[in-house]
């Protein structure tokens, strides 16, 4: 029982659209405000390489077609897939020609910003058939106000594109169960999902499970009344077993020669993973066994509370409704006829498509240190539950409101409830890492309770006006957790002035700065016997908290000093 779904039209696909452009406008013009990240600046070094390889296919394709030649351009972060970072190429390419961007980092990001438009698109069109417009609507919006997505979704990275993938391969998939001409776009989103990160893997395993569900419930309907619902054959296998993986085998020229052991090396890398720190309740893991809860927790501290109740209660009418059914099941054919029956079982498989990621992470070997951002695929499940719980209160409010009363009440409802999510999104913004909400007690109730603050080095980017006018003249700066990568892109893209360099001593450094994070507590106490002091020069704060501290060497003659002294 699907509920008060719908199929869709042109005007649904334009307001899809619409919710996605706007997104992607509204994150074109916040990036610059967030520092480049540590794995961005490797994945746009990459992508710089592989642009190599894109332009000797149109000017020398002999060469590119070259074992040699293919071995010195892909063998670079070899240890992704190369979807994403091919279109980061392909929109390097276009920066260098036409200068389509204001900045090169913005270039690079463009790619992964798209991928979070045509999310609420696929989001929106999803929610419209499953639960309904308002569903729908709610859920497109509710996804792209949950903090931790707003800030991945500025990324030039795989994070957003891989929920965008998942969420395509199911949606597919779904389809496919009515209509046997999805079968062929479920392998071909399985491809793209395989092209784009490793959380593709556990896409075979929901859909195994749910296709057994699905076919027995049908077989027991058609012993009762004979009716056909659905097929049993399962179309989308096949495509799934062969054209997924040889078109995300034709997107990597990395896996042309030597297919086999690459491909071993690859899944390899993944399956054992090095492991870096992560701070949960004040202790800071480095290996397993990792604690079951984290998945779980992390998720009530980061996702605004009331899309975790709506989704609750969406859940929770659901289930009712799947009660009804097998209840009528169980009762007989009089029953099917009383009921609009769900032969796709749509609740098991966002059900499955929600619980899946959080399972895997829940296992106390598989590595923690990303945080949130490896089970990001949860969310567009846990937003079409909260879309379904959305349209539950609206029929609720149809029913006992007046005729005259419940448009306006249907927009209000929409505001109140989203509210909360835009002000967190909107609060959040520059320390998306950093943010907790009410039920860890905000950014001060997570650093009391020892969660961590932060990674990747980003927030260096919120410290370019403090050493612009501290450095006028120029100067060094020891980074910490900043890669020489991402602090070049604050200088390519006019952020920075380029006379202040990077340096790798911190006795040498004008300038020294901490990342707080827990394992970073020794780089603080080597600075203060260095430096002789342990007072900072500037300490950036997010709600009264620490994010990164700056320290001024005394030694340094050009440190503190601030361009409008010297002018």
């Amino acid at each position: 029982m699907t509920g008060p779904g719908r199929s869709t039209g042109s005007s649904d696909h334009l307001l899809g659209l619409a919710l996605g452009s706007a997104y992607v406008a509204l994150l074109v013009c916040t990036s610059s405000e967030i520092g480049m990240s540590r794995d961005e600046g490797f994945y746009a070094a990459s992508a710089e390489r592989y642009a190599r390889w894109f332009a000797a296919l149109v000017d020398d394709r002999a060469s590119a077609f070259h074992k040699d030649f293919i071995d010195q351009i892909w063998s670079t972060n070899s240890e992704h897939p190369p979807l994403m970072k091919s279109l980061f190429a392909l929109l390097y390419l276009a920066q260098q020609r036409w200068g389509l961007f204001g900045q090169d980092g913005l270039c690079y990001r463009f790619g992964g910003m798209l991928t979070a438009g045509l999310s609420l698109w696929l989001l929106y069109i999803f929610g419209v058939r499953a639960f309904g417009r308002a569903a729908g609507l709610f859920a497109a919006l509710g996804f792209a106000f949950i903090p931790r997505i707003f800030y991945h979704a500025h990324l030039a990275a795989f994070d957003v594109p891989i929920v965008l993938m998942i969420t395509w391969a199911v949606y597919a998939y779904w389809r496919s169960l009515k209509k046997r001409r999805w079968a062929l776009m479920t392998g071909i989103a399985f491809a793209a999902a395989l092209a784009t990160k490793h959380n593709s893997w556990i896409l075979p395993g929901i859909f195994a499970i749910h296709f057994a569900w699905t076919a027995a419930v049908e077989l027991r309907r058609r012993g009762r009344d004979g009716r056909k619902r659905l097929s049993l054959l399962p179309w989308w296998l096949p495509s799934m077993a062969l054209v997924g993986p040889a078109l995300s085998l034709w997107s990597w020229p990395w896996l042309w020669t030597e297919t086999g052991p690459r491909l071993l090396a690859y899944a390899r890398f993944h399956l054992q993973h090095v492991y870096y720190n992560i701070a949960y309740f004040g202790v800071n893991y480095f290996q397993p066994p990792f604690p079951i809860s984290y998945p779980w927790v992390l998720t009530l501290f980061t996702v605004p509370a009331t899309l975790l109740l709506l989704s609750a209660a969406g859940m929770a009418s659901r289930a009712r409704a799947v009660k009804d059914e097998l209840r009528s099941a169980v009762a007989g054919r009089d029953g099917y006829e009383r009921l609009q029956v769900d032969p796709r079982q749509t609740d098991l498989l966002l059900l499955g498509g929600l619980l899946a990621p959080l399972v895997m992470i829940s296992l106390p070997s598989t590595p923690i240190f990303g945080g949130t951002k490896h089970w990001l695929t949860a969310y567009p499940f846990l937003a079409l539950f909260a879309g379904a719980g959305f349209a539950r209160l609206l029929q609720v409010a149809r029913q006992r409101l007046p005729r005259s009363a419940y448009p306006p009440a249907q927009v209000l409802s929409a505001f109140l409830l989203l509210s909360p999510s835009l002000a967190e999104t909107a609060h959040s913004h520059r320390f998306g890492l950093s943010h907790y909400t009410v039920a860890a007690g905000g950014v001060p109730g997570a650093a009391d309770l020892g969660m961590n603050r932060q990674f990747w080095g980003f927030t260096t980017g919120s410290l370019v006006d403090f050493f612009n006018q501290n450095l006028p003249e120029g100067g060094t700066i020891w980074l910490c957790d900043t890669t020489w990568k991402s602090w070049q892109m604050l200088v390519r893209d006019g952020l920075l002035s380029p006379d202040i360099h990077p340096v790798g001593d911190i006795a040498r450094a004008d300038y020294a700065i901490v990342h707080h994070e827990h394992h970073f507590a020794e780089v603080d106490f080597q600075i203060w016997t260095l430096y002789g002091t342990v007072q900072p020069a500037h300490v950036l704060l997010y709600d009264g908290v620490p994010i990164v501290s700056v320290y001024r060497n005394p030694a340094s003659r050009r440190a503190g000093r601030r361009r409008e002294e010297r002018e």
